[in-house]
């Protein structure tokens, strides 16, 4: 009786690690934005910075410029501050998710913008120059 319950647990576990993108695949790498924290808002860009910042929910955390998730489908938060004036303290934050499928070895980027509205945000192909998934 005992060897039937240590079954089904190494049963659900070798189901659980079972996907349709191959274990060995690249992961797709998405660029972020950093302006220069001095001059964002002040001259140029209002833009300071866009970035993933969680996949399924589970935070982000990276000093780089970049993040490497594992291909397939994805719900990632895109965020975006941005400061429209030179107070200190004007700098806005906004957040948004994007359903998509990231191909083994990927190369994206997170593009935001102030126009039409403030932080429009994007994850962009690099290889096709278009924005993929779907906004939520």
């Amino acid at each position: 009786m005992r060897i039937r319950p240590c079954l089904t647990v190494a049963t659900l576990l070798a189901a659980g690690c079972a996907s349709s993108v191959p274990a060995l695949a690249p992961p797709a790498r998405i660029e972020f934005f950093r302006g220069n924290p001095v001059f964002c808002g002040q001259s140029g860009d209002p833009v300071c910075e866009a970035r993933v910042n969680h996949v399924e929910g589970k935070p982000v955390l990276t000093l780089s410029s970049h993040a490497e998730i594992a291909p397939g489908r994805h719900v990632l938060g895109l965020f975006c501050r941005m400061n429209l004036g030179i107070m200190i303290g004007d700098a806005q934050t906004f957040q948004r998710e994007v359903e998509v499928e990231l191909v083994p070895g990927g190369r994206y980027r997170v593009q935001a913008g102030a126009e039409p509205r403030a932080c429009r945000m994007a994850l962009i192909d690099e290889a096709t120059g278009q924005p993929v998934g779907k906004v939520r």
